[in-house]
């Protein structure tokens, strides 16, 4: 198929007998092909933004109505990672007060649906309640431990804002933020005082915000093994990594955080294995596990998966992130509309395909 330079598009004008209200974009009329209707040309836009996400991008350099056809699509999914908010002099010694790199206006913000934002260095709570506020549609969020303690005040600040509001006679046109959010990603380790300030916390629609969450992946548990089940009652889905728990295969014993397998409402616990781990350090294939004398990567993995099945139905097991992938990379991925991590589960337990793609021995360089 020949490709198209999109920045050179445009719709055909529309004819004498077409009737346009005053919403509707005004559409150029020079042609850069043979002409199309105008209903199939917008279609075809918002399937490709809707896949594509480079296609989005390009969509949205076409025209003022294309790029609000784009908008909705390129902005679904954002990966936020701020710099610093205190500058150098702060670390050197120097005397200058910190200040804070304020965020442009987030126009945008109520576009998001899917959120990755993660804080290098010092982090910035202003920032960051900032960008909480703003994407108050947001339904997936993955953020580092630390920015739980920014939630709770961006949530008060919503809450005032709406009563306010009620009391002056006026309405915001959006829920406030998070009364959609529903999954949740934790980049780093977590411990139990990071969520106290979240326990209890109403949201402006009377739920609590711990209540609504049904959906967590927790990506690090090397420091702390401590996973917040416990104050979720109504989580369906849990994944952890399996080999940051401890899991050394030597006895005949599952570790987990406690209370885990007993939450009544978990439908699904994904034990997700880093394939670069389970590849260069034999360590964890030994006949350890369980009373085998396999060293098969492969083979191992699939007796994994099998030992950990007759422990409890809902225990699965996937490779991630996958060698080449990072966890970010990941994430978008399956927010844009690839498979996700519960499908990928889903999807190998009923093809029985564990393991499928891992090799029968060790790579060269190995540890042993």
């Amino acid at each position: 198929m020949p490709s198209v330079n999109l920045r050179y598009l445009s719709l055909p004008s529309f004819s004498a007998r077409t009737s346009v209200d005053s919403s509707s974009p005004v559409m150029d009329s020079t042609r850069a092909f043979p002409p199309l209707p105008p209903e199939l040309v917008i279609h075809m836009f918002e399937i490709a933004a809707c896949n594509y996400p480079q296609a989005a991008q390009a969509i949205s350099c076409v025209s003022t109505w294309a790029r609000k056809i784009a908008l909705p699509h390129l902005f679904s999914t954002v990966v936020y990672r701020p710099k610093p908010a205190f500058s150098r002099g702060m670390s050197s010694g120097a005397n200058d007060s910190p200040n804070a790199r304020p965020l442009r206006p987030l126009t945008w913000g109520h576009l998001v649906r899917n959120l990755w934002i993660e804080s290098s260095g010092i982090s910035n709570p202003t920032n960051e309640g900032e960008m909480f506020r703003a994407c108050t549609n947001v339904e997936n969020l993955a953020l580092m431990s630390q920015s739980l303690r920014a939630l709770a005040p961006s949530i008060q600040v919503q809450n005032l804002a709406r009563l306010k509001a009620a009391a002056d006679g006026s309405t915001l046109s959006s829920d406030p933020f998070p009364c959609r959010l529903r999954s949740m990603t934790l980049i780093t380790h977590t411990f139990r005082y990071d969520w106290h300030f979240l326990v209890g916390l109403r949201l402006q629609d009377g739920s609590e915000l711990l209540h609504n969450i049904t959906h967590l992946r927790i990506l690090d548990m090397t420091i702390s093994s401590f996973a917040p089940h416990n104050l979720l009652p109504n989580l369906t889905h849990l994944a952890l990594p399996y080999l940051d728990l401890g899991n050394d295969f030597k006895h005949d014993t599952l570790r987990l955080p406690p209370g885990v397998l007993e939450h009544r409402a978990l439908r699904m616990i994904v034990l997700t294995v880093a394939e670069k781990k389970w590849l260069t350090n034999p360590w964890y294939q030994i006949s350890w596990y369980p009373r085998k004398t396999n060293i098969s990567p492969k083979a191992t993995f699939r007796l994994l998966v099998e030992w950990l099945r007759n422990k409890d139905d809902r225990l699965y097991v996937v490779l991630s992130p996958r060698i080449g992938d990072d966890p970010c990379k990941e994430w978008a991925d399956a927010a844009r509309g690839g498979p996700s991590l519960w499908e990928m589960a889903a999807q190998a337990r009923a093809d029985d395909s564990h393991g499928v793609d891992l090799p029968v021995s060790f790579p060269k360089g190995a540890q042993r």
